[in-house]
């Protein structure tokens, strides 16, 4: 038997492709004699099983890798290789199974999130891969390139179009012998605007000139960055007022973390998850310095600089069966333990640690908001009678904005918390929510509001028939981010899932 050479499916004439002649046109340029078998010996059909992934470097540098071989393995298919593309951040994963009659290919261009959309409307790619939300800006975009079938954002971002995979944590990272203990959001501002230019004046100890190093324009690290450091959501323009950089900038974010860790005098910021020998340098903010990341605290979003990771679908093509199972794997628990192996943030509910409780306990009273909100005395006892005895599940509900609606996560995230509570081993686990809000505007309002977010958990779990559950608001209580910033404040308006398992003996 002879085995066909591979052929890169971009490269081959379409035309050949179509019509099925290509493998007999390289069976006569080989001078290969062709031979009819007899019906019983004919070889068996092979199955392709191909999905078309374009967009976020983030997702696609090494978490789309992770997803792809955990697949092949699900299905059997043990020969995994990887062909590289016609560019660097192209490249295709490939598998078969010697007793197998399918083939999975799965294609991969991870150019930026800035480049995934216009292939996916276009029907040249199945997945969009977005380290952001979707955003007016694209469908602008879109309409701009006369895309054909550009949907609303509504329609792009409804359940089911929109699904968060997995979470990135932005880090800011220098060498790794940089003594410097940690960055004001001030201080980066300034040192990327030009304004402190050498590390002494910035805390350090050498008197050096600071190396600039930015990720390409397209990466939505670019936009976290520009959004939650600069307080600028226009990347392009953001951009523009950096500094002049030490380096062009980079469309591969490990190239960038090399040459920050190369570079005594280097700064940077990308994903932690790509920080590979950088060191990732602690933030401080305007209203207290910012936790350190950790696993559970990126889950919870209670680390200041993460973001979610989507893969969109188009809302006006059903997705290939094909696409449909890679997107139902991704979000199943060996997809997740995939993310995970990739080093992002995996959406699987975990447990703090014990210790977690008692440092809530001694916050309980930090509204990080420069203590202009005084957190009223009945709602502090309120949330350590609720938490005593409890532990916290990193699943933390969160809603649409202006809404009572569940987000695309909250949703996927409540039919996990289902699942786990529905195991035996949970039978008689009692639930706590436990809703928060945000600072602005009347505290009383806030209350009501955040205990009846919590009511609307209670209820949707109620429906799926999990019992023993309480539900209670304690308004501005124990912010995870700063109430001064508009763009971080609508993190603390959230439902908690704390439980309580029934003790024996």
């Amino acid at each position: 038997m002879i085995r066909m050479p591979y052929l890169n499916p971009r490269t081959a004439p379409a035309g050949l492709l179509a019509s099925g002649k290509l493998a007999t046109g390289i069976v006569m340029a080989l001078g290969l004699a062709v031979t009819t078998l007899p019906a019983m010996a004919q070889p068996r059909t092979t199955q392709e099983i191909a999905v078309r992934l374009a967009g976020s470097s983030t997702i696609g540098s090494k978490m789309a890798l992770e997803l792809a071989t955990a697949w092949a393995k699900k299905l059997k298919l043990p020969g995994v290789r990887i062909d590289q593309g016609n560019e660097n951040d192209e490249y295709e994963v490939i598998a078969e199974g010697v007793e197998s009659t399918q083939r999975l290919r799965v294609t991969v261009a991870a150019k930026g999130t800035g480049t995934g959309l216009e292939p996916l409307l276009r029907g040249e790619a199945d997945i969009w891969m977005a380290a952001r939300q979707a955003r007016a800006s694209d469908i602008d975009m879109m309409k701009k390139r006369n895309v054909p079938n550009v949907p609303t954002l509504a329609q792009l971002t409804q359940p089911g179009n929109e699904n968060v995979v997995g979470q990135a944590a932005l880090a800011i990272i220098v060498n790794p012998r940089n003594p410097v203990p940690n960055l004001s959001i001030a201080q980066l501002r300034n040192i990327f605007g030009g304004k402190v230019t050498s590390w002494a004046q910035a805390g350090g100890t050498a008197n050096t000139m600071i190396g600039l190093y930015s990720p390409d324009i397209n990466s939505a690290t670019s936009d976290a960055f520009c959004a939650q450091i600069i307080g600028n959501p226009d990347t392009p323009r953001c951009l523009e007022g950096f500094a002049r950089l030490a380096a062009p900038r980079f469309p591969l974010p490990e190239d960038l973390a090399d040459a920050v860790a190369a570079t005594p005098a280097g700064i940077g910021f990308t994903d932690l998850s790509l920080r590979r020998s950088a060191r990732p340098v602690p933030l401080g903010t305007e209203c207290g310095v910012g936790i350190e990341p950790s696993a559970f605290r990126i889950k919870t979003e209670e680390y200041p600089l993460i973001r979610s990771l989507y893969f969109y679908a188009a809302p006006n093509r059903p997705l290939s069966p094909a696409a449909r199972d890679f997107l139902q794997f991704t979000l199943s628990a060996p997809g997740q333990a995939a993310v995970a192996a990739s080093g992002l943030g995996d959406l699987l509910p975990s447990m703090a640690d014990a210790a977690y409780g008692d440092q809530r306990l001694d916050k309980v009273k930090d509204a990080m908001d420069g203590g202009r909100v005084r957190v009223r005395a009945p709602d502090a006892r309120a949330f350590e009678t609720a938490i005593a005895g409890a532990e916290r599940l990193s699943i933390t509900f969160r809603f649409a904005a202006g809404t009572d609606n569940l987000d695309s996560r909250a949703e996927a995230d409540l039919g996990r918390l289902v699942a786990l509570l529905q195991q035996p081993s949970n039978a008689e686990t009692g639930v706590t929510l436990i809703g928060f809000s945000a600072a602005a505007g009347d505290y009383v309002e806030n209350r009501v509001l955040s205990r009846d977010r919590a009511a609307i958990i209670r209820d949707r779990l109620a429906a799926s028939g999990v019992q023993n559950i309480n539900a209670i608001g304690v308004g501005p209580l124990g912010a995870v981010a700063c109430n001064l910033d508009p763009t971080t404040a609508p993190l603390n308006q959230r439902v908690e899932v704390w439980l309580r398992k029934k003790r024996v003996g």
